[in-house]
């Protein structure tokens, strides 16, 4: 199955999938960035062609980190629409929710699929000093027992 990317000329069209990862206690979540990334991002990736969400970002955290067994729940919706460099790119990202029950061995390693891809896990009351993108994610990830919706526009 294909990711579900529409390019036209100079637009990009990308359906993605997002995890709020918690530790078992909820004072930290898992965020990633690539080696040459200055932001964080929460874990996932694309959804594939007639793939249903909860079954893209159950494959997308187990490709990525091993983990299995996570039971997801769907906390909000995002839509950012950026220029990047010369393309403008309109990403829609559900986000779900799970908590890792796991001991946290590292505090950050790299990813399983690919070694440009590093994990971090950092302490919740200390997100605001982390550049993370979309900006507005922050809101879904502090206000996870309800559903949120942001849009974000930079262009």
């Amino acid at each position: 199955m294909e990711d579900i990317i529409y390019k036209r000329d100079k637009f990009y069209f990308i359906y993605r999938v997002s995890a709020v990862i918690f530790n078992k206690d909820k004072t930290k979540i898992l965020l990633f960035y690539g080696n040459d990334s200055d932001y964080y991002m929460l874990p996932g990736g694309k959804v594939h062609e007639l793939e249903n969400s909860q079954k893209a970002i159950k494959r997308e955290i187990l490709e990525e980190l091993g983990f299995k067994n996570l039971k997801f729940d769907f906390i909000g919706i995002s839509e950012e629409i950026v220029k990047d460099k010369d393309f403008y790119v309109h990403q829609l990202t559900l986000t779900y929710k799970c908590i890792y029950e796991g001991e946290i061995i590292e505090q950050s390693f790299k990813s399983l699929e690919s070694d440009w891809i590093n994990f971090k896990w950092i302490d919740l009351d200390k997100i605001k000093n982390y550049n993370i993108h979309p900006r507005n994610i922050i809101q879904i990830i502090r206000n996870n027992d309800s559903i949120n919706r942001i849009v974000e526009v930079n262009i």
